[in-house]
């Protein structure tokens, strides 16, 4: 068997130098004629210049017999390069939603030293040799045999550039040491962005109040906000102030509560985002707490925990009973049992806490469920702080 590639590193000053001898191929036959939006270029090219990996480009290298000269053909990468290559001729700005430092300047405007070191990035490439038509395309049917299939939210980072997924992304980075900590999400979820997802439905509860967990809804508060995301910088400032206040009440108890679970943390962050700013369409009666409150505040959230030991409970009860209806119990334990008194299975939790759990347990990611919990978590909060 004979290896029909080999991978490379080139860099941006090696393509820039093909380019400029018309030794560079952008738009061969099997190339899609997608056309990045400037936003999209931007992200690139703050990606180099923070020296970030991107994806591999994929290059078919041929000589031409008659001029000697080598052709390179770019078969998969052609618009991050055509990107590099028209910033390096001062075709675009970089925005300053992607980087503050240098958003608003071209490629000339940039220091002498970032212009050399993007001239000195380098793109990993897998070099075909001479490789004819059919082979090329069967190489790209034996890559996307191997593909996964993108979730929704990887099809998002795919297609938004803008604020409100550079506001997601910075709080994910920031709290990434949050999430693996209190295991709020497996390394396998955060590989497929889960916690980027889990973000952006947070910040769209600070701004629109608690929605239900629909890809629509996502999708479409991403298309709106893309753009320019109002009041970016206050409510990143206000994300940071209740995931940190969440992990001061918690303490080191979060990673073995019922709260880790983003199917209460999500009611949880809106409970406490209310207190601290009013959650929009929340309807509660505010009330203001200090860090001195925290423990009085652990201490009222543990009766969910308790909820579900209640509930752990009943169920080992059943399941009991139920080996008693068996014949599993010895004459001796079945004595016990009736020594006890049992009779019909009583309901273990309130009303209360009744339509609680229901919610949590049937259709949690609908809002009025989600709202539900919101308020009963808040509820049990307040009754904390007033004693």
């Amino acid at each position: 068997m004979q290896q029909q590639f080999g991978t490379r590193n080139y860099s941006v000053r090696d393509f820039a130098e093909w380019d400029e001898k018309n030794e560079l191929v952008l738009s061969p036959k099997f190339q899609r004629r997608d056309v990045w939006s400037s936003k999209a270029r931007s992200y690139l090219i703050d990606t180099i210049i923070r020296g970030k990996p991107i994806p591999k480009i994929y290059m078919r290298q041929d000589i031409n017999t008659k001029t000697r000269r080598t052709i390179r053909e770019i078969v998969d990468g052609q618009q991050r390069l055509r990107s590099v290559l028209e910033f390096l001729k001062d075709g675009f700005k970089i925005s300053k939603t992607h980087n503050e430092d240098f958003g608003g300047k071209t490629f000339s405007q940039l220091d002498e030293e970032i212009q050399r070191d993007i001239l000195k990035y380098e793109f990993t490439v897998d070099l075909l040799q001479d490789m004819p038509d059919p082979e090329v395309y069967d190489v790209f049917a034996r890559l996307n045999t191997y593909s996964t299939t993108l979730n929704p939210q990887e099809l998002r980072n795919a297609q938004f550039f803008g604020d409100f997924k550079t506001t997601v992304y910075t709080l994910v980075k920031e709290f990434a040491t949050f999430w693996e900590k209190n295991k709020v999400f497996s390394d396998k979820q955060m590989l497929r962005m889960a916690e980027a997802e889990f973000v952006s439905e947070l910040l769209i509860a600070m701004v629109e109040g608690i929605r239900a967990k629909e890809k629509r809804i996502i999708d479409n508060f991403y298309t709106e906000n893309d753009d320019r995301f109002p009041n970016r910088k206050s409510l990143e400032k206000k994300f940071r102030d209740t995931m940190d206040t969440i992990g001061e009440i918690m303490g080191d108890t979060l990673p073995e509560s019922s709260f880790r679970a983003t199917r209460l943390l999500y009611p949880l962050f809106c409970s406490v985002y209310h207190i601290k700013f009013g959650l929009p369409q929340a309807g509660w009666e505010r009330i203001s707490f200090k860090s001195s409150d925290y423990q009085k505040l652990r201490i009222g959230l543990e009766q969910v925990d308790e909820i579900f030991e209640k509930i752990r409970v009943a169920e080992e009860e059943t399941e009991r009973e139920d080996m008693i209806i068996d014949g599993q119990l010895d004459e001796e334990e079945l004595e016990e049992y009736v020594d006890a008194g049992k009779t019909e299975p009583v309901d273990p939790l309130r009303p209360a806490e009744r339509q609680f759990y229901k919610a949590w347990d049937e259709h949690w990611v609908h809002a009025e469920n989600r709202r539900l919990l919101a308020e009963y978590i808040y509820k049990l909060m307040t009754k904390a702080l007033r004693g």
